[in-house]
């Protein structure tokens, strides 16, 4: 499937607030995963044309991945060291260490996971797992 270009500045606040509409209402329901698998394609669609364009028109000087600065924020916040957030988690810590060098993947179980024991936004999970 082909991603539809996001041409103009309009457009892409426009596409923002359709997801910022989406992510109140898997809020609202209390998790991503309940909303209708129609509102999650949509979601990934426009999330994907909003990452294309960022990529363009918002380039970040720090070249860090969002979600694992999420993790660490959360894991300084709490006081929490490697492994003590591996055991939160679930996982062991060689995992945890490779999650937080960007060296492994997060897959559903932890994304879940991480939302439910570190407060990590289903948007950022989304965007960045």
């Amino acid at each position: 499937m082909e991603v539809k270009r996001i041409t103009t500045e309009k457009e892409y606040r426009t596409i923002c607030n359709a997801m910022d509409f989406l992510i109140n209402k898997g809020t609202q329901l209390g998790d991503m995963e309940l909303l209708p698998d129609e509102d999650k394609n949509v979601y990934l669609r426009l999330s994907s044309m909003v990452r294309i364009w960022e990529k363009v028109h918002y380039q970040h000087p720090i070249p860090s991945n969002p979600l694992i600065a999420r993790i660490q924020e959360r894991m300084a916040e709490r006081n929490l060291k490697q492994k003590e957030a591996a055991v939160l988690l679930g996982i062991d810590e060689a995992r945890m260490s490779e999650i937080l060098r960007g060296k492994r993947a997060i897959n559903m179980r932890l994304a879940k996971s991480l939302r439910k024991n570190l407060q990590i936004e289903a948007d950022i999970l989304l965007d960045f797992a």
